[in-house]
Order: C-alpha cells, then structure tokens, then sequence
C-alpha cells in the first residue's frame, strides 16, 4: 500500500476508537470519498472483527478508484 493509504487506515482507525461518527464522515470527505462510498466503507470497517490498520487498508484500497493494484509486486 502507498503511504498515503497508510495514513488514512491510521487516522479512520483512531477515529474508530474514539467513536466520533462526525469525525469519520468528515476525514472520509477530505479523502475525497465519494458520500455512496463512505457508507459503504464505514459499514465494513464496523464489521471488522479487529480493526487493525492493516485490515482498514484492505478496504480502502477495495474501494479505491485507481485500475491499478497498489502492489505490483516489482
């Protein structure tokens, strides 16, 4: 995963701990996530049975709007 990835799996993992739901839609914005996604991606983050960085990275790259995988194995 890109760093930036990194960053935001980091944040949206704080904001889920903290609970604040405003934050999250609000950092979700600033992602430049569209509001049909942000949904989406805060219902399978909640379902996450531990919400670990690395996993809330999975997702996000799941729903990324680059065609090219963020791992190209070089």
């Amino acid at each position: 995963m890109n760093a930036l990835i990194d960053f935001e799996a980091g944040k949206l993992a704080e904001l889920f701990e903290q609970g604040d739901d405003l934050s999250i839609y609000m950092f979700m914005e600033k992602m430049n996530i569209p509001i049909d996604v942000q949904g989406t991606l805060i219902s399978e983050i909640s379902s996450l049975s531990h919400r670990e960085h690395s996993s809330i990275a999975k997702v996000i790259e799941s729903h990324g709007q680059s065609a090219l995988s963020e791992r190209l194995n070089y």
